[in-house]
């Protein structure tokens, strides 16, 4: 499959603390009108809404990942470069886009598919 999303290059003023009705959400706190209209179509882009932010652990990743892993511990072992940790947390078993998902929930817009991808490489090259 192939998805094409248009560029999110434009500046929204306090975008991601606005309640919209235009805003898909998995958070009811950010996308706090969205819910309200669940089967509505809306455009999405790959606006970050905001500038980068840390690293929050929300547990939500769990709620969507159809595997049985922690993908944020995995995610953290692998920014640690625990590379026992990474095999003991199941880093054979996924790729990026089993994680896409986690990406596209992430309060803090974390690049979840590129640190994967780096810790694969990583695996690869010791």
């Amino acid at each position: 499959m192939l998805t094409v999303l248009p560029e999110g290059d434009h500046h929204e003023f306090l975008g991601w603390i606005l309640p919209s009705a235009k805003k898909l959400s998995f958070h009811r706190a950010i996308g706090l009108l969205s819910f309200l209209a669940p089967k509505k179509e809306r455009v999405l882009d790959t606006n970050m809404h905001g500038e980068e932010r840390a690293f929050v652990q929300t547990g939500v990743f769990e709620q969507v990942l159809p595997m049985d892993i922690l993908p944020m511990h995995l995610l953290k072992a692998i920014l640690s470069r625990d590379f026992e940790e990474m095999e003991a947390l199941g880093i054979y078993e996924v790729l990026e886009e089993d994680l896409a998902l986690c990406e596209f929930i992430d309060v803090s817009k974390t690049p979840v598919q590129a640190i994967l991808r780096e810790g694969l490489e990583a695996l690869l090259e010791s």
